[in-house]
């Protein structure tokens, strides 16, 4: 069974942490840049990333655009949406589906 794990600042990632969730805890978007690339090779079916490093990673995510696994989505950090992460979940609906619901 793949796994699922969650890259971000702490703040973001203690939660998951409390449910026994795997976690990455970084503090910039170079360190989540390196530490998604090392996910990359390992079994894990589901990353989640703190969408304040969305900027830095959206390159590595585009060229997985058509695999499977990882499937990587963005979730909101500790303080706050930035926006970035729902703009990018209504790109995917609105291409899968042909509407835009937000």
């Amino acid at each position: 069974m793949k796994k699922v794990i969650c890259l971000g600042k702490y703040e973001t990632v203690f939660p998951f942490k409390a449910i026994g969730m795997e976690y990455e805890v970084c503090t910039s978007g170079e360190e989540a840049k390196e530490k998604l690339r090392g996910l990359l090779s390992g079994d894990y079916g589901l990353i989640l990333v703190e969408e304040e490093y969305y900027d830095q990673i959206k390159e590595i995510v585009e060229s997985l655009r058509e695999e499977v696994t990882p499937a990587i989505t963005f979730i909101p950090g500790a303080g706050g949406s930035t926006g970035k992460a729902r703009e990018k979940l209504r790109g995917i609906l609105l291409k899968a589906i042909g509407i835009d619901i937000f």
